[in-house]
């Protein structure tokens, strides 16, 4: 008898002599349909506020010994061939697993531990639910034919009742594949782990609504454990690591400009292979023609060529100050008073010295002024003007700071989790300006233009 404890060492077995995955020839990036703005709008709001809005997750240990495993092992008849091995031979679980022949050990992981799997075998029970022909199988799950559905219906209805209400819709993909973004009836999910990665499930989206339907559906057939559920904020590394993956879900929605979307998919390959130097670096190009589009647009002057993101910065504040000049106190002479002194009579009375001593009490005054500032000016630095305000400061300042780790090969380490931030402060710049170029009176005069948005600013 195959317990449930051989079955899952044989799994895993199995899953270490997998060279090749059957889902590894499939597209890098994911192939649902685009999503239209009320359906995008969770997710950008996430991306333009992810402290704010946070994300929910679910977890949960994946059991390859499941209920649903068995019940398929047994009707394709690999259960019967797996015990008359052990019998034969004793239960070796390498031993086994290289005995299986390419096709039954791909059957193996497909029926036991693949969510792509399970998606296209309810999707079949549910499109042939009303008489309607098999629909089309790939290779890999081309035993699905071998099952019959009308009982799969039955002896799993709760887990086919969720999957057909909550789950299915016309159009529905099966491929569901890790950092991808994958679209049911109920909503947007995102696989950041998946069993065949460690033995664990991590899948996050928007609302509640969508792990929730997840969660009672694997719970249905069993192949979930000790799951857990929660919305997520804190630490940074978790709270932006769904980040790049649901960029590229709603790229069209953020980014409103076609070139600048079509340089985005290198970056977002980039990260796809996990060389976040050059993805890193690559959003440092983008971010570097972003600030000249913001330059020229606002000083109406062209921008010396090779400039590094740094220097277009310097440039842009040095050509503030030139349009808005610093008014500053100036030092008053105390001329005025010896010419009202000089100009009294000699035997003027003490009420016709008033305007001489207002006025050099107006001077001290002045006077006090003039020297705070410029104890002030030496005591710290001069606050630069800009046109940026504080929260977008903030994300240039550390984006050039990991575009220079990126492009100086630095000893600052580089992984996801600075890729994602880079593409965090990317589209905080990029979506500021939008909404400045959507919102500005570009009438006015480039001086009325940096004036308002100098104030908008500070406030």
């Amino acid at each position: 008898m195959l317990s449930d404890l051989k079955l899952q060492r044989l799994v895993r077995a199995a899953e270490n002599l997998a060279e090749r995955e059957a889902e590894s020839g499939l597209p890098r990036r994911s192939s649902t349909p685009p999503l239209d703005a009320v359906q995008a709008e969770p997710i950008v709001s996430y991306l333009l506020e992810p402290y704010e809005t946070g994300y929910w997750e679910l977890k949960a240990e994946w059991n390859p010994a499941s209920r649903l495993a068995k019940y398929l092992l047994e009707k394709l008849e690999t259960t019967a061939d797996l015990e008359k091995d052990v019998e034969a031979n004793g239960f070796m679980p390498s031993a086994a697993a290289r005995k299986l022949v390419d096709e039954k050990r791909v059957e193996l992981l497909r029926v036991t531990s693949r969510l792509s799997a399970i998606n296209a075998l309810f999707r079949a029970a549910k499109v042939t639910e009303e008489g309607g022909e098999l629909p089309r199988l790939s290779e890999i799950d081309s035993w699905i034919a071998r099952i019959d559905l009308a009982k799969l219906r039955t002896d799993f209805a709760q887990a086919h009742e969720i999957f057909s209400q909550s789950i299915h819709f016309e159009g529905l993909q099966t491929g569901f594949v890790s950092s991808r973004p994958y679209r049911t009836k109920a909503g947007l999910l995102i696989l950041l782990s998946a069993p065949r990665e460690g033995g664990g499930l991590h899948v996050v989206a928007m609302s509640r609504a969508e792990l929730s339907t997840l969660r009672d559906f694997y719970r249905a057939l069993g192949v979930v454990e000790a799951d857990t559920f929660q919305r997520v904020f804190a630490p940074d590394e978790a709270l932006f690591k769904p980040y790049f993956a649901l960029v590229s879900s709603v790229l069209t929605h953020i980014v409103h400009d076609a070139h600048i979307s079509r340089v985005f998919v290198q970056a977002l390959a980039y990260y796809d292979e996990e060389d976040f130097q050059h993805c890193i670096s690559s959003l440092g190009l983008i971010a570097e023609d972003y600030i000249q589009r913001i330059y020229t647009t606002l000083l109406r002057e062209p921008l010396p060529g090779n400039l590094t993101l740094g220097q277009t910065l310097e440039r842009l504040n040095r050509r503030l100050d030139d349009y808005l000049p610093q008014q500053r106190p100036l030092l008053r002479s105390a001329d005025p008073i010896y010419d009202l002194l000089r100009a009294l009579p000699p035997n003027a009375d003490a009420g016709a010295l008033t305007p001489a001593i207002r006025e050099l009490i107006q001077l001290v005054l002045d006077d006090r002024q003039y020297f705070g500032k410029r104890v002030e000016d030496l005591s710290r630095p001069p606050t630069r003007r800009t046109v940026f305000p504080p929260k977008v400061t903030d994300v240039l300042n550390e984006l050039l700071k990991w575009r220079n780790a990126a492009s100086h090969n630095s000893r600052i380490p580089l992984g996801a989790h600075e890729a994602d931030r880079t593409l965090y402060c990317l589209v905080t710049i990029i979506a500021w300006w939008q909404k400045q170029l959507a919102s500005q009176d570009w009438a006015k005069s480039r001086v009325d233009l940096i004036e308002g948005l100098v104030a908008a600013a500070r406030t």
